[in-house]
């Protein structure tokens, strides 16, 4: 079973931070397999899962990373992948994207992410963004989420135009069409 290992960045968006970080793992056989990185406000944020060859361990990789992201002023977090976690298999699921749109205030996040909690949906990707329209804030949530089966989807498309008029949000839930994976 190959070695994988989870890291997490953080510090001042400059240029330089992905190329820093993906040449420490080019240059020690490493692949990058999964990753999400963005810009929040003045910060970078790194996420990333790396494969190990055999002949690397992950204190020499958490040594040749840190080397890599000191001068970038990162913050990193580097754990390898218990056996249990490198050998799960997600059960079949239907992707689906979930759009909430209105005027921001608390508790959308909250709300959204409850009820999905609570019929076990699981959320494998989260962005949300308040933009300004005429002086008035307006948050925009974007999630991806896993649903079991499109009969799940149906009830759940139901649950959240309630939830929707509740939060004063509108809502959308839409299947992943494969082209766009």
């Amino acid at each position: 079973m190959k070695k994988l290992v989870a890291l997490s960045a953080i510090g001042t968006d400059r240029s330089g931070i992905v190329a820093a970080l993906a040449k420490a793992f080019f240059e020690t056989g490493c692949n990058l397999e999964n990753s999400s990185m963005t810009r929040l406000k003045g910060d970078f944020a790194v996420l990333l899962l790396v494969s190990l060859p055999e002949s690397l361990g992950v204190d020499e990789l958490t040594r040749r990373v840190q080397k890599a992201a000191g001068p970038m002023g990162l913050t990193l977090s580097i754990r390898e992948l218990s056996d249990r976690e490198n050998s799960e298999n997600p059960a079949p699921s239907l992707p689906h994207t979930l759009v909430v749109y209105g005027v921001d205030h608390p508790g959308i996040v909250y709300r959204v992410a409850q009820a999905l909690a609570e019929r076990s949906i699981n959320i494998t990707d989260l962005r949300t963004h308040v933009t300004q329209a005429q002086g008035t804030p307006l948050y925009s949530l974007i999630m991806e989420v896993e649903i079991p089966t499109e009969a799940r989807a149906k009830v759940l498309r139901t649950d959240l135009e309630t939830l929707g008029k509740e939060l004063k949000v509108e809502v959308t839930l839409n299947p992943v069409e494969a082209d766009e994976l």
